[in-house]
């Protein structure tokens, strides 16, 4: 993923820095969350790198974790992932501030008793491919420099007046640009004009719309009020017996 991406991953360098600190003698100075692991106790014949697939089923305790040739496969599995990671980051311009203390570090691993010279030589390997990676990027490094910037005069811009200046009068030279100016009023001109007409027009379809609600309302009450005087006539009559209602004597 990082080959591809080219992204860094600080974490996985700090765990390989810590893998090589573990190798080696340093006492007292070791620093307490660390134990030397990796620390080698007797000569090594040969140096291959780390079966993953052997070990990943092995319980905590058992003796191959112990080995000296488990220790070497691991210190030359950490060598050949720091190359990877160093050919993938050549081209981050911090390169120097990120390898070189992982350079003096497998120095400091290569000088260890009991390194097998196969892995003395990858991890001389790695060193001197950092080495002149740093090499080119320091060469081609500058110092920062102040900036240099001719001054500059201000501009000094006389005003222009005009004699016998009328307000409202467009004075521009340019007479195309002149035009334009007197389009543009023009065309704020008409589009006040107009909107100021719909303004009259819609408050008069509104008022005309309220006149005719009115009328139609004022109908309907004079309707409503014809018929209940038509209503009340008849019950009136009825109740005086003009209509053969309860007021009519019976023989």
């Amino acid at each position: 993923i990082s080959r591809q991406s080219k992204k860094f991953y600080p974490e996985a360098l700090i765990f390989l820095r810590t893998v090589l600190i573990s190798a080696l003698d340093l006492g007292e100075k070791l620093p307490s969350h660390l134990q030397p692991w990796l620390q080698l106790t007797a000569n090594v014949s040969e140096a291959h790198s780390l079966d993953f697939l052997a070990v990943i089923d092995k319980t905590d305790d058992s003796p191959i974790f112990n080995s000296d040739n488990f220790r070497v496969s691991v210190l030359v599995s950490v060598t050949d992932i720091l190359r990877g990671f160093v050919q993938v980051y050549e081209g981050y311009n911090s390169f120097p501030e990120i390898f070189m203390p992982i350079s003096t570090l497998l120095n400091e691993v290569s000088r260890q008793n009991h390194i097998p010279d196969q892995l003395q030589e990858k991890i001389n390997g790695v060193i001197k491919l950092i080495e002149v990676k740093v090499d080119e990027y320091w060469s081609l490094r500058q110092p920062l420099q102040l900036r240099q910037k001719r001054l500059e005069p201000i501009k000094l811009l006389n005003p222009k007046f005009e004699d016998n200046y009328v307000k409202g009068r467009d004075y521009d030279p340019d007479r195309e640009r002149s035009e334009v100016k007197k389009l543009r009023k023009r065309l704020k001109r008409e589009e006040k004009g107009a909107a100021s007409e719909l303004r009259k027009d819609n408050k008069f379809v509104a008022e005309a719309k309220m006149k005719a609600v009115a009328v139609e309302k004022q109908e309907r009450a004079e309707k409503a009020g014809k018929a209940m005087a038509f209503l009340q006539e008849q019950q009136h009559a009825w109740n005086s017996g003009a209509l053969g209602g309860k007021g009519k004597r019976r023989r």
